[in-house]
């Protein structure tokens, strides 16, 4: 059975539309039920400029919505609950999908057009205070996965950061024991080179060993290996794995690198949440090269 899908536009000034536009005719194949959450007045403007404003159908709930219909939920004609227009859009698109069982798809966003207005550290860190849980972010590629502990913060605080994680993983492995994930063996990276050759360049790994021992008699059904030095770790890449590193970019950069299909994925929510696994790539706007995969893998999900 496909799950119907809200779509948060994310930002305007983005390759989102492309990615949309170039998708529709494969989502109206599929006959994938989708709504997408924004500026009603913005998005047909938009679509427009790939001649699909006829396609647009404005509703104001899933019952609404027509078959091969581009269907839009205008937020602006609704209460703001946050000053900024993305905040607002992801806020009633997650309303919306916990209402309708729905799956969210979050377009990508410009970080700075959201902290000019308030602090704020990504979509992942705002759904989860929405959802008043503990959220993480989920890499799923079709070689191996990947959780960074850390997501959006300076690299000065990451050591501390993703130690302190380790105490505090109830939430990540229910979750992975409730959804019978497949991984074959979850692999903790070390933080400094070489994993701290034995205290010589750092005693964080000491610790991080200490912590993934306890994991390991809390929960005996996952299989796991580490602190291993990020250097190393992808080279003798372990298939079906799932990874969980110190940093965002530790572990984001093999990932894109190697996995032909990726896919940003929510752990700790009422709803499914998946995301493209790119940002807004604005300096491509308007020039037609960009690349639908991903959103589509969240799509048929």
């Amino acid at each position: 059975m496909k799950r119907n899908k809200v779509i948060s536009i994310g930002s305007f000034n983005s390759i989102n539309f492309e990615i949309l536009s170039k998708s529709i005719s494969t989502l109206f194949k599929k006959k994938i039920k989708f709504l997408i959450v924004g500026n009603g007045y913005k998005i047909k403007k938009n679509f427009g400029k790939y001649k699909l404003a006829d396609k647009i159908n404005i509703v104001d709930d899933f019952r609404n919505c027509i078959s091969n219909k581009i269907n839009i939920y205008d937020s602006t004609r609704y209460k703001n609950k946050y000053s900024n227009d993305i905040l607002n859009d992801i806020s009633i698109s997650y309303d919306l999908a916990t209402r309708s069982n729905a799956d969210l798809i979050t377009m990508p966003i410009n970080k700075s057009e959201v902290k000019k207005v308030t602090y704020f550290n990504g979509v992942t860190e705002f759904l989860g205070k929405l959802n008043k849980s503990k959220t993480y972010m989920m890499m799923k590629g079709d070689l191996f996965s990947i959780i960074p502990l850390t997501t959006h913060i300076p690299l000065n605080k990451v050591s501390r950061n993703y130690i302190k994680e380790l105490d505090d993983l109830n939430t990540l492995f229910m979750y992975l024991k409730k959804s019978n994930s497949n991984f074959k063996k979850i692999v903790f990276l070390g933080i400094n080179p070489h994993s701290g050759e034995d205290g010589t360049l750092g005693n964080e790994e000491k610790k991080l060993i200490s912590k993934i021992n306890k994991l390991k008699n809390k929960f005996p059904n996952f299989q796991f290996e580490g602190p291993i030095s990020a250097d190393s770790a992808f080279k003798y890449l372990k298939k079906k794995s799932l990874y969980i590193s110190a940093f965002h970019d530790q572990a984001l950069i093999p990932f894109k690198i190697l996995n032909k299909t990726q896919v940003n994925f929510t752990i700790g929510l009422k709803i499914r949440r998946f995301s493209p696994a790119h940002g807004t790539a604005k300096n491509i706007k308007n020039k037609n090269i960009a690349n639908i995969e991903s959103f589509l893998e969240c799509m048929k999900i």
